[in-house]
């Protein structure tokens, strides 16, 4: 038999049970008649004892940004860092869940509240999370970890509700111009200048001289050139899974439209406004030209078609031009991103947003306390430790593995230590030509504009279902925007219950 004096330790409680038992056995010595008995009841103690020590349930914390189990290299590099972090933290158990955010599949889980302890979203979303119910505090936490200063005070204000924060950014994104520069080439509209392989979108001795569209209007012009010269698109419009109307948004700004506006201290719809109106025309000018593909795109389209040279440009986010490479087949030799083009009256914004991560309302705290803690072993905090560095540095060397393009962050840290570990990097492993794209992160923090503030979802659906109509040359663009205007309205007042 065990002896119960193996589990004791400094409790108490343990102490005097173990007292207890040498009672017991003192008294089973002085009767055969109480043996089967005492034999029972200490034999009945050992095995709770032995029950309770290996009963001793360790912190489940599950990481919804796991890779699928197809990205062997990414699986191996989480597998790391899980295994550092319980080293350091062995009360946590870690399990990988691959969750990728969807409208649908988050309300399923929070449903269910069964949501991962962290996961990704996107920046549209922590309103309706935290008015939900479905997101956890994590001001003190964050504060205490000495991180709360150090994040870019943007992307924090997205995520802090009645000055609380529910959220922690991973980056931040802006919306730029990808362009396909052997289409380019092949329409006469830029070329080689310096020899190096790799055509210029902008002049390599006079970087004032642009080889790509500044402007609204040069946009469709180029379009235009590059269909009479190619035959191909020129550029393409989004118009389903609410990608129309997120992309729409951006050029709705340039032409100086405002989608929402407060009144009276009351958000109202604006969808409508004359520069919305012809925000709108100015993208219907892409079918009536010819120069767009017909038909039902989403944000898969424009990299397929984008490698597959039968578009010259589109409009994506700094954080998916990767997806050319991998999912389009392009090479990233063949690739240029540059802002968004200027409206009219030289209106320049850039649609800014990014990806969170959150924290499940349904999680303990200290659950949650040991997720935001894991983003440190994921290289996703501001700290420099060693640890955070190696992570850092595994991520780098993993996609370089995987044959990805790397670019410049836009990091959502602004601690001076941080900031010039990650330049350090970017000085490493960029792997791109940076005169092609440093337009883009030249402009970025001038220029960057927060999505519209209040179901922007709900409004992106709306305006999708106008950008489709633009199709038809008849549809009449007025009337869909009154529509979707009063729609739109409809849902605010029932959101903020006036």
């Amino acid at each position: 038999m065990l002896s119960p004096k193996i589990f004791l330790g400094d409790n108490s409680y343990m102490y005097f049970l173990n007292i207890f038992l040498e009672y017991l056995r003192n008294t089973y010595k002085k009767g055969v008649y109480m043996k089967k008995i005492l034999l029972l009841i200490i034999t009945i103690i050992n095995l709770t004892l032995l029950a309770s020590c290996f009963n001793n349930e360790k912190i489940e914390i599950t990481i919804g940004m796991w890779p699928e189990s197809s990205s062997t290299n990414s699986v191996a590099m989480f597998n790391t860092w899980a295994a550092n972090f319980t080293a350091d933290y062995p009360e946590y158990k870690v399990i990988g869940e691959p969750f990728d955010y969807t409208k649908e599949a988050f309300v399923s889980k929070a449903t269910a509240k069964n949501l991962p302890t962290v996961y990704q979203t996107w920046f549209t979303e922590p309103e309706e999370i935290v008015s939900g119910g479905h997101a956890k505090d994590i001001t003190k936490i964050v504060k205490d970890l000495g991180w709360y200063d150090k994040m870019d005070p943007e992307l924090r204000n997205y995520l802090t509700f009645n000055d609380k924060l529910y959220g922690i950014p991973r980056d931040g994104y802006g919306l730029g111009l990808i362009i396909n520069l052997g289409v380019f080439e092949d329409a006469g509209l830029a070329s080689d200048l310096d020899g190096d392989n790799i055509i210029d979108i902008v002049d390599p001795n006079n970087p004032s001289i642009k080889y790509y569209p500044t402007t609204m209007d040069e946009l469709l012009e180029y379009s235009v050139r590059i269909k009479e010269n190619t035959g191909e698109n020129g550029f393409i419009v989004l118009n389903a899974d609410k990608n129309g109307g997120w992309q729409y948004s951006n050029i709705a700004w340039n032409f100086g439209a405002k989608l929402q506006v407060e009144e009276n201290g009351v958000w109202k719809s604006n969808l409508n406004s004359p520069q919305a109106v012809e925000a709108m025309q100015f993208l219907k000018n892409f079918y009536l030209e010819e120069v767009a593909p017909i038909g039902t795109q989403n944000y898969s389209s424009w990299k397929t078609l984008l490698g597959q040279n039968k578009i010259g440009m589109a409009i994506c986010g700094n954080d998916v031009i990767n997806d050319a490479v991998t999912s389009g087949g392009m090479a990233k030799e063949n690739l240029a991103f540059v802002p968004i083009p200027a409206g009219p009256n030289g209106i320049k914004k850039t649609l800014f947003g990014g990806t969170p991560y959150m924290f499940s309302a349904y999680a303990s705290d200290k659950a949650v306390e040991g997720a935001v803690k894991f983003l440190e072993y994921m290289g996703r905090s501001p700290e420099t430790s060693d640890i955070s560095k190696q992570a850092m540095l595994d991520g780098m060397n993993t996609a370089t593995k995987q044959g990805m393009l790397i670019l410049p962050s836009i990091s959502p840290w602004i601690n001076p230590d941080y900031v010039e570990y990650n330049n350090y990097l970017n000085g490493i492993y960029v792997n791109v030509s940076m005169p092609n794209f440093n337009d883009f992160y030249t402009n970025i923090q001038s220029s960057r504009m927060p999505e519209e503030p209040y179901l922007t979802q709900t409004m992106y659906k709306f305006l999708d279902e106008v950008v489709l109509g633009l199709q038809n040359p008849a549809y009449d663009i007025v009337s869909g925007l009154n529509s979707k205007n009063q729609a739109f309205e409809n849902e605010l007042r029932k959101y903020f219950g006036n």
